[in-house]
């Protein structure tokens, strides 16, 4: 993913456009110059103790802090990576296994 990206749509239009069966409330709107660590709907699919997973919407921070890091900012970005070796690089590695999410994005 590239530096800076665009959310065109409203919270409603995610919703459908995503089959989102919660959406969490105060989500941010559309924003046409959205920058790492700026706070941003993102789609997930999990289950929350014994219930059963649901596709929800939420906000969330728009970066990674590695699950080793005492500090949620970095010595480097961790927005980027590339999709050929995230796997392989131990910042990535974990959250490639099981921390995924969808950020809506016009580019």
């Amino acid at each position: 993913m590239c530096g800076r990206y665009v959310v065109a749509r409203a919270t409603a239009d995610l919703v459908s456009m995503f089959d989102v069966q919660e959406a969490a409330e105060n989500l941010p709107g559309p924003a046409w110059n959205i920058k790492p660590t700026t706070r941003v709907p993102v789609v997930l699919e999990s289950a929350k103790g014994d219930k059963k997973a649901v596709r929800r919407l939420e906000p969330a921070r728009w970066s990674l802090t590695p699950s080793y890091s005492k500090e949620l900012k970095t010595k480097f970005a961790t927005f980027n990576a590339r999709s050929e070796t995230a796997a392989e690089k131990a910042t990535f590695r974990g959250s490639v296994k099981s921390k995924r999410a969808i950020l809506p994005a016009y580019l």
